[in-house]
C-alpha cells in the first residue's frame, strides 16, 4: 500500500477515527478534511468545510487520491454536483450511505432487498428528504452517474464509547437520567423490535477492506453485525452494566404510544422508519468481497463501551432542560436543579417542567 493515498471527507467521527488507524496500519497515506485543527505526525489534515466547493477543489487539486471515503451528509439537490466534482479525481469513491434505506422485512435483508424509497406508500413521508430517503436518492444519483468507480456502503446502527443508543435516542438522553436516579422513558411497543447494532471499529475495519478492492467497485454493500438483538435486550444489557459498575438499578417508565412521543421529540420519521422497524441482515456479500470479519456481538460490545464510558467520566453529563422536562412529565418525576450547570438551564427546566409540560 506504500504511496497509496486515501482521503477521508469529514472522517473524524465514530467510523472515521478507527478507519484512520486501520488505514495507517495497512500502509496507506491518510488525509482527512475537518473543520477543526488536529495535530498528527502520521495524518495530513486539510482544515475547512468539505461542503465548500472551492475548498474541496483545492484539496482534490493538491494531489491524486487512490480512494476517497465520504462521511459528509448532503442535501440531495447538492449531491449530483458533489460527485461530478469528486468522481474524476479518484480511482474509488466510497459513499457512506445507511442500512436505514431498507424497507422492513421479516426475512434477512440482502443488498437486493427493497428500499423504503422504492416501496413505501406513506405519501407524506415520501415528500420529505428524511435521512433514509435522502441516502437512497443519492445512491440512485451515484448509480446513474455514468461512472463505475464507486462503492456504496450501508452501515447499520453504529455505536462506540461515545454513542450508545436506546430506542428513542442517544446516550445523552438516557444515561444522565439513569445516573441521576431518574427513570428512563421507553416505548413498550419498541422493545421487541430487532436492531442490528455494529461497533464502530468493526464497521471501520470492513470499510478499510473495501478500499482499493476491485471487487467492491460498482457495488452496494451493507455492514452489519451478524446477530440482531431486540431493544429490550439492549436495555437489559445497560441495566446489568450499571448494576455492576455503579450499583444502580436502571429504572424505566414504559409508555405505549411511540408515535406520539416521536412527534413530541421532533423525530417522528426517524423513529417510525428506523428505530421502530425490525431489521436483520445477511452479511454474505460483504464476506465474499473482503473475507470473514468476526463482528463483536452487540451484547459484548455494548458492555465494553458502557464500561469504558463510565470509567472515563468524572461527572454526569449535563442533561438537556427540554428533554429532561418532557421525560419528567411522562415519568411523573422531578430532576434536582443541581444537575444543571448554569442558571439559564435551571430556569429553562423549571419553566418547561412546570408551565409548558405541566
Amino acid at each position: 500500500m506504500k504511496d497509496m493515498a486515501v482521503l477521508l471527507l469529514g472522517g473524524t467521527g465514530a467510523m472515521g477515527e478507527p478507519l484512520q488507524k486501520y488505514l495507517l496500519d495497512s500502509g496507506y497515506n491518510v488525509y482527512v478534511t475537518s473543520r477543526k485543527e488536529h495535530k498528527s505526525d502520521s495524518i495530513k489534515y486539510y482544515v475547512g468545510n468539505a461542503h465548500d466547493k472551492l475548498f474541496l477543489m483545492s484539496v482534490l487539486s493538491a494531489q491524486h487520491f487512490d480512494a476517497i471515503v465520504d462521511f459528509m451528509v448532503y442535501k440531495t439537490d447538492e449531491f449530483a454536483d458533489v460527485i461530478r466534482t469528486i468522481l474524476p479525481h479518484t480511482k474509488q469513491y466510497v459513499f457512506i450511505s445507511s442500512a436505514r434505506v431498507y424497507a422492513p422485512s421479516d426475512n434477512l435483508i440482502t443488498e437486493d432487498s427493497p428500499r423504503l424509497l422504492d416501496v413505501c406508500e406513506d405519501k407524506q413521508y415520501l415528500l420529505t428528504d428524511e435521512y433514509a430517503l435522502s441516502k437512497a436518492r443519492q445512491e440512485d444519483i451515484l448509480m446513474s452517474s455514468g461512472f463505475s468507480n464507486w462503492t456504496i456502503v450501508r452501515p447499520s446502527l453504529t455505536y462506540n464509547t461515545k454513542r450508545l443508543q436506546y430506542p428513542l435516542g442517544e446516550l445523552e438522553e438516557w444515561l444522565p437520567r439513569a445516573l441521576n436516579g431518574n427513570s428512563v422513558v421507553v416505548s413498550r411497543d419498541m422493545l421487541d423490535k430487532y436492531t442490528t447494532m455494529s461497533h464502530g471499529d468493526d464497521v471501520a475495519l470492513a470499510i478499510s477492506k473495501l478500499i482499493c478492492n476491485e471487487k467492491a467497485l460498482g457495488q452496494a454493500v451493507h455492514i452489519a453485525g451478524a446477530k440482531a438483538v431486540t431493544w429490550g435486550d439492549v436495555m437489559s444489557t445497560y441495566a446489568r452494566v450499571l448494576k455492576v459498575e455503579r450499583q444502580l438499578d436502571l429504572k424505566m417508565t414504559y409508555v405505549d404510544d411511540y408515535e406520539k412521543i416521536s412527534k413530541d421529540l421532533g423525530r417522528y420519521y426517524q423513529i417510525k422508519y428506523a428505530r421502530a422497524i425490525s431489521r436483520r441482515f445477511d452479511n454474505s456479500k460483504l464476506q465474499s468481497i473482503v473475507g470473514e470479519i468476526d463482528f463483536i456481538s452487540a451484547q459484548d460490545g455494548l458492555i465494553k463501551c458502557l464500561r469504558e464510558y463510565l470509567n472515563k467520566v468524572n461527572k454526569i453529563p449535563v442533561p438537556s432542560p427540554r428533554l429532561t422536562a418532557y421525560f419528567d412529565k411522562l415519568a411523573h418525576e422531578k430532576t434536582p436543579l443541581k444537575c444543571f450547570d448554569t442558571l439559564k438551564r435551571k430556569i429553562k427546566y423549571l419553566v418547561l417542567r412546570y408551565i409548558y409540560f405541566k
